[in-house]
C-alpha cells in the first residue's frame, strides 16, 4: 500500500500537482455514483460465478449470500496479502473442502473457476483490441499483443481439452510433476464441459458482469473528471493495466495496475492528470470501500464454515431422499 501511494505520487508530481488540483475541482462528482453501481456489478457477477462453479456436475446448492460472504472474505483476504492473489485463492479452497469435495476435486473446481473468469477477461480484450484496431482508437502496440496471443492461448486449451486425449492427460497418476499437469488439464476440461452445457453456461456469464461492472466503473471515473475516450478505448486501457495486477509482488501489485491504468489513458487520448484522478476514484470504489465488508467477512469465517457445511449436508440428505 505503502508502494501504491508513491506511485501515485510520483506520477502525481509528473502531472503537476496545480493541474490535479484543477482537474478535482471542476470534476462532476455525481458520476461517481455509477463506480457505486460498478462494484455491486463486480461482486455479483463473481457470487454468481463461484455458486455455478459449486453447483456445476452435481455439486451443492448454496444460497447467493453464503456465496457472497465467501467471495467478500476472498477480497479482504487477497488485498491484505496480495501476493498474486494466493490468500484468495485459498479462502476459495477451503470453501470448497467444507463443501465437502475431496482435495483433487476441489483444486480443480478452484483453478477452473478462476480459468474460466480469466477466459472470459481474455476475450474481454481480444474483443475490445480488435475493435479498436478496427476503429483506431488505441495504438497497434496496445491492440497487437491480445490480437496474437488470446487465439494462441485459446488454440493451445481446446488442444489439450480435446476429449480424445483429455480424460487420459487428466488422470492423477504418476509423479508430482505429472499430477500437476493432470491437475491443470482437468481444470482446462472442466472449462470446456462447463461451456458446452447451456444450463451450467451461465456461468461465463456472471464472469463477463464481474468484468463488465469494474470497467464500468472506470468508464464512470473518467466521466467525472471530463474525459470520455470511448468504451472500446477503456476497455482495452483496462483489460491491459489489470495484467500489472498479476505482478506476485506483496503490496505492489495494485500500484502497478493503476500506474499502468493510468500510462496506458494517455495513450488514448486522455490527459495525464484526469487519467490519474480517474484511476484513483475508481480505486476508492473498487479497493478500499469493499475492503471493510471483505475484512469483516474474513473474520467470520468459522461461523461461515460451519454455514457451508450445513448447506453441504442439506444437500447431500436431499440428494439420498431423492
Amino acid at each position: 500500500m505503502a508502494v501504491a501511494a508513491v506511485v501515485i505520487l510520483s506520477i502525481g508530481r509528473l502531472a503537476g500537482f496545480a493541474k490535479l488540483t484543477d482537474t478535482l475541482r471542476d470534476g462532476e462528482i455525481g458520476w461517481l455514483a455509477l463506480c457505486a453501481v460498478g462494484q455491486i456489478v463486480v461482486f455479483a457477477g463473481y457470487t454468481g460465478a463461484f455458486r455455478h462453479a459449486v453447483a456445476f456436475e452435481s455439486g451443492p446448492a448454496i444460497a447467493t449470500s453464503l456465496a457472497l460472504r465467501v467471495v467478500l472474505a476472498s477480497f479482504g483476504l487477497s488485498q491484505l496479502v496480495a501476493a498474486g492473489g494466493v490468500a484468495g485463492l485459498a479462502v476459495t479452497y477451503w470453501a470448497l473442502r467444507r463443501l465437502r469435495f475431496p482435495r483433487r476435486e476441489a483444486t480443480v473446481r478452484l483453478i477452473g473457476l478462476a480459468t474460466a473468469v480469466y477466459l472470459v477477461f481474455g476475450l474481454i480484450g481480444f474483443s475490445a483490441a480488435l475493435l479498436s484496431l478496427i476503429t483506431g482508437a488505441a495504438p497497434l502496440g496496445m491492440t497487437v499483443p491480445w490480437l496474437v496471443s488470446i487465439p494462441l492461448l485459446v488454440a493451445a486449451a481446446l488442444w489439450f481439452t480435446d476429449p480424445r486425449r483429455a480424460a487420459t492427460w487428466a488422470a492423477p497418476d504418476g509423479g508430482v510433476l505429472r499430477r500437476a499437469l493432470a491437475t491443470g488439464v482437468g481444470a482446462a476440461w472442466w472449462v470446456r464441459r462447463a461451456a458446452s452445457s447451456s444450463r451450467d453456461r451461465q456461468l461465463f456469464g456472471w464472469a463477463g458482469a464481474y468484468w463488465a461492472g469494474d470497467i464500468a466503473s472506470l468508464w464512470a471515473a473518467l466521466h467525472a473528471f471530463g474525459a470520455d475516450p470511448g468504451i472500446i478505448a477503456v476497455t482495452l486501457v483496462y483489460a491491459t493495466g489489470y495484467l500489472a495486477q498479476s505482478i506476485p509482488i506483496p503490496f505492489v501489485a495494485t500500484g502497478g495496475m493503476d500506474a499502468a491504468t493510468t500510462f496506458a489513458l494517455t495513450a488514448v487520448g486522455v490527459p495525464l492528470e484526469v487519467a490519474l484522478v480517474a484511476v484513483v476514484a475508481h480505486r476508492v470504489f473498487a479497493f478500499w470501500i469493499p475492503l471493510v465488508p471483505g475484512l469483516i467477512c474474513a473474520a467470520w469465517l468459522r461461523s461461515t464454515g460451519a454455514a457451508l457445511e450445513r448447506a453441504a449436508s442439506i444437500d447431500a440428505g436431499a440428494a439420498v431422499a431423492g
